[in-house]
């Protein structure tokens, strides 16, 4: 008999067995694979998230530190300096690995939820292999084909994009063109996008899209790779879908909470999960704490999910109009720094929109300021007055 059962052992589960344990519970970690193990993932993530919600350092398991993003639409490129680097790269099994190994927390590996059971002052959960166990509360964190949300009765209408990724070992001179930049690639799938992103002797290339047609996202997956010189013949793509949160509904039921993916947490605009998930894991164990278990929808409702909601019109017109976007948007360094604030956990969508919406008559004087002194012969004058008003952008 234990305090919680955490299923799954991936950063919101990890996240929620570290809360847990930290606080005297006892916890038994329930993971279907042997760890650590592989998972398909950009691996992008704000290490001022990190540090807002972990007191460990994660400086073992970053493989690349971005200093600038890189936009790319067509044959249209801007590489955009990062004002405060806090992007950061990380494998997955390493990543999810390092939070285990500061959690308090009893591991069985090979062992799938198969059933799950509520009585009135426990949860009882019966294994794939056969074995039976029992706790006061159950965290299902095992992912967007979660069995805890679909034995609890949960996510019933969930809806998913779907994204291809690969590990691609590089030549030297390739990794170098992508060291310290991140690559985000527009306008070679419908309604998503792909990505490079740099790691330490690879470079994970992905692509996403919210609703592809068959064999789009292979196909873009292969134009990419031939277009940035990066060799797919050797590697395993690896598919997965991503749960995106498009309307409200319940993540818990009696005794059973549901965090990250197997709550639907996914931003609906990036595919962004991690960060939600290891959000969704610190209430899930406030509210454990509190032994109030009904509160837990509530908190992520109104500390994320309406938060994800609002992107919805931002991503269709992201996605519909991805040329204006390039050139309002991506183009501008202030709402790359807006961005990155909102995956540190500083900012949300409607802030996002915003300063996008306050800093555009600046970007576009900028820009023709700039311009006109090109054109007049002064290069070099233009670039210094983009430089002053962009802060060093």
């Amino acid at each position: 008999m234990y305090d919680v059962i955490v299923a799954g052992a991936g950063p919101g589960g990890a996240s929620a067995a570290y809360y847990l344990g930290q606080a005297g519970l006892s916890v038994l970690i329930l993971e279907k694979e042997d760890l650590p193990r592989y998972k398909a993932c950009g691996g992008g993530v704000s290490i001022r998230t990190l540090e807002k919600y972990f007191p460990f350092s994660f400086d073992p398991v970053i493989e690349s530190r971005a200093r600038s993003i890189t936009y790319c639409l067509g044959g249209r490129a801007v590489q955009i300096p990062l004002q405060k680097p806090s992007l950061v790269m990380v494998m997955r099994e390493r990543f999810d690995a390092h939070i285990l190994r500061h959690a308090r927390a009893e591991v069985v590996t090979r062992s799938a939820v198969r059933k799950v059971i509520q009585t009135p002052d426990r949860v009882i959960v019966e294994t794939q292999d056969g074995r039976t166990f029992a706790a006061r509360y159950l965290i299902g964190a095992d992912g967007a084909n979660s069995q805890t949300a679909r034995s609890a009765g949960l996510r019933r209408q969930k809806v998913t994009a779907a994204a291809v990724e690969a590990e691609v070992p590089v030549p030297p001179a390739a990794a170098l063109r992508h060291c310290s930049s991140p690559v985000f690639i527009f306008g070679e799938v419908r309604q998503g996008y792909a990505w490079i992103f740099p790691k330490s002797g690879c470079l994970s290339v992905g692509v996403a899209a919210l609703k592809p047609n068959q064999g789009e996202i292979r196909a873009a997956m292969e134009r990419i790779a031939e277009r940035h010189h990066i060799p797919l013949s050797s590697v395993r793509l690896r598919g997965h879908p991503i749960p995106l949160h498009l309307r409200r509904e319940p993540v818990a039921a009696g005794r059973v909470l549901l965090v990250g993916d197997a709550a639907g947490l996914a931003d609906p605009l990036s595919g962004e999960g991690i960060r939600m998930a290891i959000k969704s894991a610190r209430l899930a164990s406030a509210a454990i704490l509190k032994g109030r278990p009904d509160l837990y929808s509530a908190w992520v409702e109104t500390q994320i999910g309406s938060g994800l909601r609002q992107v919805l019109p931002l991503a269709w017109l992201f996605y519909r109009f991805p040329l204006l976007c390039h050139l309002l948007g991506e183009r501008n360094p202030f709402m790359t720094e807006a961005f990155m604030d909102m995956l540190s956990d500083e900012a949300g969508y409607p802030q996002l929109f915003l300063r996008s919406m306050a800093t555009l008559p600046v970007f576009l004087l900028t820009e023709a300021g700039g311009a006109f002194l090109r054109l007049s012969g002064r290069p070099d004058l233009g670039e210094r007055f983009r430089s002053r008003v962009y802060g060093g952008r």
